[in-house]
């Protein structure tokens, strides 16, 4: 009988967040009758699919929060002897998949070396400057990124090989090595939102309390708003645990609005809204605001140059406003109130646009990498073209 293919996710960020959705749903693409997966996590709590074997990661709390110097090092030394312990009690790790960043997971390419699997490196956020972080880039077999972490890698990877830093930054993508793949997240088939079916204006709220998240811009534009024209508004956070950026605070008591900490039924309640407002600071993708375009909401969202602020067109399948200013977010929430055929409309054409971000799609690859399969090139599907377009192949570093 042929051995399952063992994979190994680690996860040392200790509370939920969409970086862990977006991995979960890679995962859930996997084929568990010809492999089985570990994950290695701080937060078993954030991870939902019964095929997964979470194993609760032991780390000293003086060290947990560490995030440079001598320190950092060990914390990541004490993850590798996870990983060794995970390798004794499962048998042999054929790949590994580091879910956040090479900083975050650092401790795979501690071991890589001795127990010699394939490193699959996501990257959902910009990474740091820094040296290690470049050589543990170098040392991936692949990596998939969200395009507006490309200026960050380049630089990391510069630092690292000061000799590779180009004379001009343009075209990053032609500087980045072969085996960087741009990615978009995506939504599983499963988990698809249900669509909104409040007929009145209701809004929707939903992130960590990470200040950068901007809860308090959402907040400020409430208290501008009268309580008998402002809309009924849930909001739904994740307190985070063991970190050392700046938090806000919640609950806070306004009137019409509801708090929900971590909510079960979270789907339900983005159901019985029909407004969402993204408050994030240059937010690398946003996968919230996917899943509210899923449900047919109208989403509101700062025109920071950001992903979404980059694909969606104002008053067309989204409304902008000013970046950080509450005022002019107010404003806006003010005017939707009255009119909620334009909710209505403009929440129909960001779900159209939602339904170009299928996980089964936009994550092929990344599955095909996970399962040990090969790129198969047909060579008469090269000589063929398809409506003018031509096919091009770009070589990848396959594990």
């Amino acid at each position: 009988m042929k051995t399952k293919r063992h994979l190994l996710v680690i996860d040392p960020t200790a509370y939920a967040g969409g970086s862990k959705v977006a991995t979960e749903n890679i995962l859930r693409l996997l084929n568990t009758q010809h492999m089985h997966i570990t994950v290695l996590t701080a937060d078993p709590d954030s991870w939902h699919w019964p095929e997964l074997k979470r194993c609760k990661l032991y780390q000293p709390k003086c060290l947990s929060q560490q995030e440079q110097g001598i320190a950092y090092f060990l914390r990541h030394f004490f993850i590798a002897f996870n990983i060794l312990l995970i390798r004794l009690r499962f048998g042999k790790i054929n790949i590994a998949l580091g879910a956040s960043g090479p900083g975050v997971d650092l401790a795979l390419y501690l071991v890589k070396p001795i127990m010699g699997f394939s490193i699959v490196q996501l990257v959902h956020g910009p990474v740091a400057c820094s040296r290690t972080i470049g050589k543990c880039l170098y040392a991936a077999n692949e990596v998939h990124y969200l395009e507006s972490c490309s200026n960050s890698l380049l630089r990391a990877l510069s630092r690292a090989r000061p000799e590779t830093l180009p004379c001009s930054t343009s075209s990053l993508q032609k500087q980045l090595p072969e085996y960087f793949h741009t990615m978009k997240n995506g939504l599983s088939e499963h988990a698809w939102p249900c669509r909104c079916y409040n007929k009145h204006p209701t809004i929707f709220w939903a992130a960590s309390l990470l200040k950068w998240k901007g809860l308090d811009t959402l907040l400020n534009a409430l208290k501008r708003i009268t309580p008998k024209t402002r809309p009924e508004t849930h909001i739904c956070y994740i307190q985070p645990k063991e970190t050392t950026m700046p938090i806000s605070h919640a609950p806070v008591d306004i009137q019409g609005v509801h708090w929900y900490e971590a909510p079960e039924n979270l789907d339900l309640l983005r159901g019985c809204s029909n407004i969402f407002v993204s408050t994030s600071h240059n937010e690398p993708f946003g996968l919230s605001i996917l899943e509210a375009m899923a449900a047919g909401h109208c989403v509101l969202i700062p025109d920071d140059g950001a992903y979404w602020d980059r694909i969606l067109k104002n008053e067309i399948n989204c409304i902008k406003y000013t970046a950080n200013d509450a005022r002019d977010l107010a404003n806006k929430l003010l005017w939707l109130s009255h009119h909620m055929e334009r909710i209505n409309t403009i929440g129909e054409a960001a779900n159209k646009v939602a339904l170009n971000y299928r996980a089964h799609i936009l994550y092929a690859d990344i599955k095909d990498t996970l399962e040990g399969k090969t790129t198969q090139i047909n060579i008469a599907s090269l000589l063929q073209t398809n409506r003018g377009t031509q096919h091009h192949v770009t070589p990848a570093r396959r594990t």
